[in-house]
């Protein structure tokens, strides 16, 4: 059995080296420069018996001896150049299925950008329909938006329907309205800000919850929104957060994109049965030395939305914060 020499030792604790250093980038257990710099002392480690080899020794000359080492240097650095290329890339975040960058460090979190719903009633304060629109959300523009609102209370209300008569299995056409509109919006960017609308009938436009599933080239997002009147004034409130395959894949982060309560919000159940009253029949349009309240929007001469944006104080000057309104005239999520 021949003798192992001291370069062929010194080649096999390189490649030994080499072999496991593959192993822990795999699995995540060794990254960066440390990781390079050892796979560096692996190659320096080879290079003996690469240039002790007889092809190597047998030149007939200094000069192709000198060559055929030259060579062999290049073969060993060419073999490790590939394999810390190869490294380094599986350093870089790998895209998900949702488009989304798995975020390993908060402090370089990505601001994805997306379309949301919010709305106001339409008209007057206590109308009974309301105006929905997709608004904007991020710092760049969204693209290939598909969206599905779904009013909760219409659903929980076709829901018990069913429980009460088991021995219909489909609701009765023509009995129930529509519980769920969906858009599909190819662009949109932040200015304007509302990308499209619709109108909207809440069985109780003083107690409404909807569930918005949101799909954009920058991932999948769940937005939750609840409205409520309190002492004869609309609450609201929104969460915006990832959907469950970005909750999966980044376990140790905060889902939540964006969120706001307002102060006297007070949270209630869904409804159960249609309820009698339904809010006042107005004029969407404009109405002169009409007293408008937050919220509430309204179509011009043009038949563009207009909001209301701001209320004259008896002194003179403007109140413009709206608490979770603001989401019907501000911007948000500019920062990347």
């Amino acid at each position: 059995m021949p003798k192992l020499g001291f370069s062929d030792a010194l080649a096999f604790v390189g490649l030994a080296l080499t072999l496991v250093l593959v192993v822990l980038d795999k699995a995540g257990k060794l990254k960066g420069p440390i990781l390079l710099l050892l796979l560096g002392l692996g190659a320096v480690l080879v290079l003996p018996i690469a240039l002790g080899n007889s092809w190597v020794e047998d030149a007939s000359t200094f000069q192709l001896k000198l060559t055929r080492g030259f060579s062999m240097v290049c073969l060993v650095g060419l073999c490790y150049g590939l394999l810390a290329s190869w490294i380094s890339q599986g350093d870089a975040p790998q895209e998900t299925e949702e488009g989304q960058a798995p975020i390993t460090d908060t402090s370089i979190r990505k601001t994805p950008s997306f379309l949301f719903i919010t709305g106001a009633p339409l008209g007057d304060n206590e109308s009974a329909t309301w105006v929905m629109m997709a608004r904007h959300y991020g710092p760049n523009r969204a693209y290939d938006c598909t969206i599905e609102f779904t009013d909760l209370d219409r659903k929980n209300v076709e829901h018990e329907w069913l429980v009460k008569h088991p021995d219909t299995p489909f609701l009765p056409q023509g009995m129930f309205d529509k519980s769920q509109f969906n858009l599909r919006i190819a662009e949109a960017g932040p200015e304007p800000a509302t990308a499209e609308s619709f109108q909207w009938k809440p069985l109780d436009p003083n107690h409404q919850h909807y569930v918005v599933n949101v799909s954009c080239r920058d991932g999948y997002f769940v937005e939750n929104w609840e409205v409520v009147r309190v002492n004869g004034v609309l609450r609201g409130k929104i969460v915006i957060q990832h959907g469950p395959q970005w909750i999966q894949n980044n376990p140790d982060q905060s889902p939540i994109i964006f969120q706001y309560q307002d102060p006297d919000f007070i949270s209630a159940p869904l409804l159960t049965e249609i309820p009698k009253i339904h809010g006042k029949d107005v004029h969407f349009g404009w109405k002169p030395k009409y007293k408008f309240a937050v919220p509430c929007a309204i179509y011009d001469p043009n038949g563009h939305i207009q909001v209301v944006s701001g209320v004259k104080q008896p002194d003179g000057s403007t109140h413009t914060d709206f608490g979770s309104w603001n989401l019907l005239t501000k911007h948000f999520g500019d920062t990347k």
